[in-house]
């Protein structure tokens, strides 16, 4: 098994991954701050990354665990769970929304004394109606401690922080798009230091399961059965289930039922191409059929969905 994601090979398919749940990156603070201060994201968005630029800081998961900041680090929360992120332990906190307006209104908070701290945080938003195994198998939180200032992860920080000072900390689609290589670089690294054994990462490491994740990527509408995928990955049909349910979490199966219904979702929210052949463009017979599978699985039809 490869110990990093093989990029020529799984791009597309992280990629469609990451293009079907309208992955976006922004960046939502940028700041100088002096000590004490403290901040408090209640809002569960997407993932969410801290990059401390200078001074020392503490994260932590509400009434979770927590990480010890330094400069250099960067810190992600992948799941976007409730968290705070302060110069200490204990201090009292405040909502991060609170900090960024005043931030963006040329007023930022915590500016009494000397500067301690340098921050960057950004998101990814995506669309959190659809679920993908992509971020399951991460853990609350991943730290990324003592990055080398010549590599390549530390190199778009510093594009995202010299953009940020160019456009006078209000971003743009310059960062957005910076974001979102910024994000994919950490799950990269991920990748290459922990080898996860599971999850869909692991899957894209994984020569034959990558192939199976290919193949299903780009070609939805085929009609795919065990028989068809095994025989095309060289796998028997007993390997390739145990394999894909081993790595990914689920079936191949369930995973083509699955992928089709979120690349269904994202076309009939997003688009206006009519249901016919969204229905046959993912690998339905028909979009009654869809309609049918896409009910059970979002609780609402597909006119539902584009009419909201």
């Amino acid at each position: 098994m490869s110990e990093r994601l093989n990029v020529n090979a799984q791009f597309d398919v992280l990629g469609d991954v990451l293009e079907t749940l309208r992955f976006r990156g922004s960046v939502f603070f940028r700041s100088q701050l002096a000590a004490p201060w403290g901040m408090e994201l209640i809002k569960p968005i997407g993932p969410r990354f801290h990059i401390a630029m200078s001074g020392r800081c503490v994260v932590g998961i509400t009434a979770g665990e927590q990480v010890q900041v330094n400069p250099n680090d960067v810190v992600m929360i992948p799941n976007g769970h409730s968290h705070w992120i302060a110069d200490e332990h204990g201090r009292e906190l405040v909502s991060s929304d609170e900090a960024s307006e005043a931030c963006m209104l040329g007023d930022p908070m915590f500016q009494g004394g000397k500067i301690t701290n340098s921050l960057i945080c950004g998101l990814v938003n995506l669309e959190r109606r659809v679920a993908h195994p992509l971020l399951d198998a991460l853990p609350a939180i991943v730290h990324f401690p003592n990055l080398a200032s010549t590599s390549a992860l530390w190199s778009t920080i510093n594009l995202i922080d010299g953009e940020m000072h160019r456009a006078g900390h209000h971003g743009g689609p310059i960062v957005d798009r910076l974001t979102e290589v910024l994000f994919l670089q950490l799950l990269d690294r991920f990748v290459s230091e922990h080898h996860p054994a599971r999850g869909f990462l692991a899957a894209l490491a994984d020569r034959r399961i990558s192939q199976a994740l290919s193949l299903i990527h780009q070609e939805p509408e085929f009609d795919w059965s065990l028989a068809a995928l095994g025989e095309r990955i060289g796998m028997s049909r007993a390997t390739l289930v145990r394999h894909f349910q081993d790595t990914v979490g689920v079936s191949p199966m369930t995973y083509i039922v699955n992928w089709r219904l979120m690349k269904a979702y994202n076309l009939i929210r997003y688009s206006n191409v009519n249901f016919e052949d969204i229905a046959l463009q993912v690998g339905f017979a028909s979009a009654r059929t869809l309609s049918r599978a896409f009910k059970r699985q979002y609780g609402r039809t597909p006119s539902e969905v584009r009419k909201g």
